[in-house]
């Protein structure tokens, strides 16, 4: 209880002096910490698999999305309080004051040369699928684009499903296995890595919701 307490006075002194620290990208580890206990509050996260994630090294992690208004926001907490590692979300508005708000929470601009340098740091780094809105268990497209630098970095590409409700508390964060590479580097590889890593989170996505459960709901 009293290194909770110290941890808290900590990390309110450095807000009043201005000592804490914004990485290259702009995450605020000192924020996340903050508002933390009111994200608690709103989601109930529930990580599974996350074990075979790695503790270290660049990884792209590949969510399916509906609404995309929590989705990044569970996936980010769901994996950082399962692994201890702050995950990158790509998607962040490029505009004042959403977007580096969202930057000091962890969330990165969806484009390729971003991704590729924090993948070259080392860092984790989490892409949303395209939206499907008529279809809630149907797995959207992916950019190719912004799988290319896994590509070059030999980064992990890993398949996540989303597992919840937009209005709902609960949400499971149902990790798969990596996706295998294409031997070819060519300019369709990463067109091929982005078909292969959507099915992988269709499959996810099929193990949770099965066609029996769907005609019954």
């Amino acid at each position: 209880m009293s290194e909770h307490v110290d941890g808290e006075r900590s990390l309110l002194r450095r807000r009043l002096d201005g000592s804490y620290e914004v990485d290259e990208w702009g995450l605020d580890a000192d924020l996340v910490a903050a508002v933390s206990p009111l994200f608690a509050l709103r989601w109930q996260l529930e990580a599974i698999g996350a074990d075979v994630l790695p503790d270290k090294g660049p990884v792209v992690l590949v969510a399916n999305c509906r609404l995309g208004l929590s989705e990044p926001f569970v996936l980010s907490r769901g994996i950082h309080l399962a692994t201890g590692r702050f995950v990158r979300v790509a998607g962040v508005p490029d505009i004042a004051p959403m977007g580096p708000f969202l930057r000091r929470l962890g969330g990165v601009l969806a484009r390729p040369d971003e991704v590729a340098g924090l993948l070259r740091a080392g860092e984790m780094v989490g892409v949303t699928l395209g939206q499907s809105v008529r279809r809630r268990h149907q797995a959207g497209a992916v950019r190719a684009d912004l799988l290319a630098p896994a590509l070059v970095t030999g980064a992990d590409v890993v398949p996540v499903a989303l597992i919840g409700r937009e209005v709902g508390r609960r949400w499971q964060i149902v990790v798969g296995p990596a996706i295998e590479h294409p031997t070819s580097r060519g300019p369709l590889a990463a067109a091929e890595l982005a078909d292969r890593v959507r099915n992988g989170v269709q499959s996810l996505l099929d193990d949770a919701f099965p066609p029996s459960i769907l005609r019954m709901s």
